[in-house]
């Protein structure tokens, strides 16, 4: 599961696992009508979330691209858009050579237009 150099290369050809690292980040979440009364700059609305499980795989490492896709399909009728109108999608991303691929064909099957994102672990619309 780690990568032979220690380096993450998440949705890469050369992808062989993930690096461990340290970090911080902060995002501030807010309901809209605040953002807006307090002046803030609005980056991204969270239209909608969700979560759910594997179920059965191969193997531990091995994730369900039905059970993920479901998950997507869920989260879009929820927020009332649809896969195309997705502008990113945080993704797990461990850089293995099965896990991407099939985290990527889970997010192709519902029909959404994304691309990878190299500055962070995320993917966001082709163009």
């Amino acid at each position: 599961m780690l990568a032979s150099d220690g380096h993450s290369k998440s949705f890469d050809e050369r992808a062989d696992g993930y690096g461990r690292g340290e970090g911080a980040g902060i995002v501030v979440l807010k309901p809209l009508s605040a953002a807006q009364q307090d002046g803030d700059d609005i980056y991204a609305l969270v239209r909608g979330t969700g979560v759910n499980q594997d179920g059965r795989t191969s193997g531990i490492t091995v994730p369900n691209p039905e059970s993920q896709e479901a998950l997507v399909r869920q989260v879009c009728d929820q927020a009332n858009v649809i896969p195309q109108q997705v502008r990113y999608v945080e993704a797990h991303g461990t850089g293995t050579a099965v896990g991407d691929p099939l985290e990527c064909k889970a997010l192709g099957t519902v029909g959404a237009n994304l691309r990878v994102c190299p500055a962070r672990n995320g993917i966001e619309p082709k163009q």
